[in-house]
């Protein structure tokens, strides 16, 4: 019997495709990688470089090299960088909680004067599920929020020495665009000069402002040497938020979203911040830093202005803001 005419060629096709699939694929048609661009200020040698740097090795990793991370950290103009996350120029950042307030006037909550009198305080309403909560609300801004970044506890920097509320009275104090910082600074007798964190440094020095508040690694990666009087006020605990652009974010696949999401050890980083701000502060006096420890009189007038302040930022909350405030009052209430 005959073989079909057909049969040869199909065999023939049969053993080529076969042939072909053995062989490697060629790196040309290789899928490429998702870039993942990201923006912040991370002072060189600081905690910040090194969990960036640690974000990037992390994601890379975790979504099996098919996320490559593109890092920015020397970008200090965070109005630049919000601007560009909500318009996709870049995929996520690493926004201050000020900042972060310009999208999401709710996160003020978190920077009231003196709402958290010590790391117990933070540690406890931060795992209470605020991370969550502000989640859902970032999400109807289209954002995707990864994470809180501790910073730390902010202080008061001055030009000259600062003791007590007394001492910046009239005095021009640089604040940020957060209503909470521009009522600190009003509550203290100080003026409020309102310049993005770029321009503090020439305000210094030209004498446009005296002095500002911050956490200790903005103020020792970038302040420090020009305004070298430090006051350990610590009005309000500072964090930042590391954030995607939820369109950007929506297109990974859900193996990606994981490893994004993941990326950023909140908790680790949190405990070398801490450890790095006491180190700042005991090396300070060599840097040429001088630092003042309020005393218990001096520091009650900081928290009568602290609470001058919280009480017109409250009365201002959205139904959001006071339902996240009362949250708050509700799980420190708990703790002994």
């Amino acid at each position: 019997m005959s073989k079909p005419a057909f049969a040869a060629p199909v065999a023939i096709a049969l053993v080529a495709a076969a042939t072909l699939s053995a062989l490697p694929t060629s790196p040309a048609l290789a899928q490429e990688p998702v870039v993942l661009r990201t923006g912040a200020f991370a002072p060189a040698g600081s905690v910040f470089a090194t969990y960036w740097a640690r974000f990037k090795t992390n994601v890379e990793r975790d979504s099996k090299g098919t996320i490559k991370v593109d890092l920015n950290m020397g970008d200090p103009n965070e109005g630049n960088l919000l601007s560009n996350l909500r318009r996709g120029r870049v995929d996520c950042v690493g926004a201050s909680l000020q900042g972060s307030a310009t999208i999401l006037p709710e996160v003020a909550v978190l920077q009231l004067p003196y709402l958290f009198a010590s790391f117990r305080h933070v540690d406890h309403a931060y795992d209470a599920g605020l991370v969550e909560s502000y989640r859902k609300l970032f999400d109807a801004k289209g954002i995707a929020m990864l994470s809180f970044v501790e910073v730390g506890f902010t202080h008061t920097y001055a030009t000259m020495p600062v003791k007590a509320p007394a001492d910046v009275k009239g005095v021009k104090m640089r604040a940020t665009l957060s209503r909470a910082s521009q009522a600190w600074i009003k509550a203290t007798g100080a003026e409020p000069v309102v310049l993005p964190i770029a321009e503090a440094v020439p305000g210094l020095q030209t004498g446009l402002i005296k002095g500002g508040e911050s956490g200790i690694v903005v103020y020792s990666g970038l302040i420090a040497k020009a305004a070298p009087q430090y006051t350990l006020t610590a009005h309000a605990f500072d964090s930042g938020t590391v954030m995607c652009n939820k369109d950007f974010f929506a297109k990974l696949t859900p193996e990606q979203q994981q490893a994004v999401r993941n990326g950023w050890n909140a908790k680790d980083q949190a405990r070398d911040t801490r450890a790095a701000n006491e180190k700042f502060l005991a090396d300070a006096a060599g840097m040429g830093i001088t630092v003042h420890r309020p005393s218990a009189a001096e520091q009650a007038q900081w928290q009568a202005a602290g609470k001058k302040a919280a009480d017109e930022l409250i009365a201002a909350f959205t139904p959001e803001a006071k339902r996240i405030y009362d949250e708050i009052q509700k799980d420190l209430a708990t703790l002994k």
